[in-house]
């Protein structure tokens, strides 16, 4: 494991509003729009059955049109705050929750409308925000556990919501990022051709345009992480793979850079291998965060 702390970048970007308009004749926006729908419904076959670790210890909560996995077999008022990636569903995550809930944490993991069992809905990133926050209200009101005591970690898509989550929430008590979305541009082949949505928008093109300055605005519009690090104060960790083929090392090192300049408290993980998955080399990682974060 190699540990990096890299230096300083402020790029600019376009507020919300001014690239709303725009979305309606913009075909990276629209390509990501088919792209994170199809990966939704992607999620309602990857379901996995629970694993003799977590039997019984799994309370399922059910807020409107969304869910939640409850974990929390020692009744701790500690809790992480997981938010899953654009493909997955809570279940895939077990490995992670047995580590967490090992220590003594509780888990509360979400599924978003349009996921794993949940009833097919289409998404945006406005929903899935809104998912995010009726299930941080359901863990602080229903259940009365202080945002002081909360860590969210957000993995691929879970993480570009978790940074807009936190850039909002600043008294919650810390982020973990693993292999985050920081911005359209940065993400990988896997994003560029997919396979079930045609051309789609061919990596030549993309490759192309978003080294034009004029043509930035194209990768503004969703997830993107890296314009809402001027309002991020949380201390923040960051985990990314550099064989990672969906997020990509250059975007993990470009958020990293923009969060130190704006003086957010960040630690850098570099890793060479497990692509874009919480393997075990990542779970031992985040279980050594989340000891650091709790000492």
């Amino acid at each position: 494991m190699k540990i990096q702390t890299i230096a300083n970048h402020n790029p600019q970007v376009n507020h919300k509003g001014g690239i709303s308009s725009l979305n309606k004749i913009n075909p990276i926006s629209r390509y990501a729009d088919r792209y994170f729908n199809n990966m939704a419904i992607t999620s309602t076959d990857r379901i996995e059955s629970i694993s003799p670790a977590l039997s019984g210890k799994i309370k399922n909560i059910n807020i409107n049109k969304i869910s939640a996995w409850d974990i929390n077999p020692s009744d701790s008022k500690e809790y992480i705050f997981f938010l899953h990636g654009m493909s997955q569903n809570v279940s895939n995550y077990q490995h992670l929750y047995e580590s967490i809930i090992n220590k003594g944490k509780g888990v509360f993991a979400v599924e978003y409308r349009g996921y794993g069992e949940n009833e097919r809905a289409k998404i945006s990133e406005d929903k899935l925000r809104k998912d995010v926050q009726t299930a941080y209200n359901y863990l602080t009101d229903k259940k009365g556990i202080s945002p002081e005591n909360i860590t969210v970690i957000g993995h691929s898509m879970g993480g570009a919501l978790a940074v807009d989550f936190a850039a909002k929430h600043k008294d919650i008590k810390s982020l973990v990022l693993i292999c985050p979305i920081t911005k359209l541009s940065y993400l990988g082949e896997k994003f560029s051709e997919h396979k079930l949505l045609g051309l789609g928008i061919p990596s030549r093109v993309m490759t192309f345009t978003k080294h034009i300055k004029p043509l930035e605005w194209l990768y503004d519009s969703k997830f993107n992480s890296i314009k809402k690090i001027p309002k991020l104060k949380t201390p923040t960790y960051f985990i990314q793979s550099r064989n990672d083929s969906v997020t990509t090392i250059e975007g993990a090192r470009m958020f990293s850079k923009t969060a130190r300049k704006q003086g957010v408290p960040i630690e850098f993980h570099s890793l060479a291998k497990g692509g874009h998955k919480v393997d075990s080399e990542k779970v031992d990682l985040i279980s050594e965060i989340i000891d650091k974060i709790y000492s």
